[in-house]
C-alpha cells in the first residue's frame, strides 16, 4: 500500500492513502471520529447490556484496525461487569482489499486507557501471516473476542464463516464514494441485509444523497444524524423502522424513503 503515517489532532494515528488521495480517518481526530460514528451513534454499550454481551459486527474497510479495537474496548467494558459470561462474545467481521503491513501497524498510537494492555499489539498480531480469504484471530485465549478478517473484496464473500447470519451492526467505513464507488452500490447494502438480524443497524460517516438512495433501494430505512468533528451530517440505517421515541432520543431525522428510491430508479446517479 502506498500510504503515509499521520498523527491526527486528538493524538491518534491514521494513514494517508496516496492511491485514493484520502485519509483513512478524519485528520481532526481518528479515534474521536470512530468512537462517535460507530460506537456511540449505534449505542453499542446499550446493546451489550440488553443482550448480555452478545455482539456481532461487520465492517467494510479494516484499514488501521481502529474500529475493531474500539468495539473490543466497548465489549470488554461490558464483559467485565457481567455476572454470567457464558453467552457473551464479540465476533467482529471485517473485509480489507489492501491490508497494511504488520510493521506499519506496530507503529500506531491511540491515547486511550485500554481494558487490556496488550490491545496495542492486537492489530499487528492479527496481520501477521495474513492469507487471502478468511483469517480468524482470537487475541487472548481467556477472552471471547474474535476477529474474522477477509483479505479480498466483499463481492467474493459467499458466507460469513464461522457464523452465517445475525449481524447486529454494520460499520460502513470504506473510502468515499468519489474514490471507491463500488463499495457504495445497492448490491453492497443488499448483502448487509441478507447477513443481518431483523433489527440490524448501519452507521457511516457519509451523508451523500446518492449513498442514502442506494441504502433505500436495498431495503434499509435511512436516517440523518449529526456528523462528527465538525461534519454537518452522517447516516444511520436500520432494517426495521425506528419509532419516533428512538428518533427523538437519538436525534435522528428520517429520510424520504420513497423519494430516494424514485430518484435512484430514475437513473439520477447513473
Amino acid at each position: 500500500m502506498n500510504v503515509d503515517p499521520f498523527v491526527t489532532q486528538d493524538g491518534s494515528s491514521t494513514l494517508y492513502s496516496k492511491r485514493y488521495n484520502q485519509y483513512y480517518h478524519n485528520p481532526n481526530g481518528a479515534l474521536s471520529e470512530s468512537q462517535t460514528v460507530f460506537i456511540e451513534r449505534l449505542n453499542i454499550a446499550a446493546h451489550l447490556k440488553a443482550q448480555n454481551g452478545e455482539l456481532k459486527i461487520f465492517e467494510m474497510g479494516f484499514g488501521t484496525g481502529l474500529n475493531f479495537l474500539l468495539a473490543a474496548q466497548a465489549f470488554l467494558t461490558s464483559y467485565h461487569n457481567l455476572m454470567d459470561k457464558d453467552a457473551a462474545a464479540l465476533h467482529f467481521y471485517s473485509v480489507e482489499a489492501n491490508p497494511i503491513s504488520t510493521e506499519l501497524a506496530a507503529t500506531f498510537h491511540y491515547p486511550i486507557d485500554w481494558q487490556k494492555g496488550t490491545m496495542t499489539e492486537w492489530i499487528s498480531s492479527s496481520l501477521n501471516g495474513l492469507k487471502k480469504g478468511w483469517n480468524h484471530y482470537q487475541p487472548e485465549e481467556d477472552l471471547p473476542v474474535f476477529l474474522h478478517l477477509y483479505w479480498g473484496n466483499i463481492q467474493d464473500i459467499t458466507e460469513l464463516s464461522p457464523l452465517n447470519q445475525g449481524i447486529n451492526f454494520y460499520f460502513h467505513d470504506p473510502f468515499s464514494i468519489q474514490q471507491n464507488p463500488e463499495c457504495w452500490e445497492p448490491s453492497i447494502f443488499e448483502r448487509y441485509k441478507k447477513w443481518g438480524c431483523s433489527q440490524a443497524k448501519l452507521s457511516t460517516y457519509a451523508a451523500a444523497t446518492q449513498v442514502r438512495a442506494a441504502m433505500a433501494v436495498a431495503g434499509w430505512q435511512v436516517y440523518k444524524a449529526t456528523g462528527a468533528l465538525g461534519k454537518r451530517e452522517m447516516t444511520i440505517a436500520s432494517l426495521e423502522e425506528l419509532p419516533n421515541a428512538v428518533l427523538q432520543d437519538q436525534q435522528l431525522k428520517a429520510c424520504d424513503h420513497q423519494r430516494l428510491t424514485e430518484r435512484w430508479n430514475a437513473g439520477e446517479w447513473i
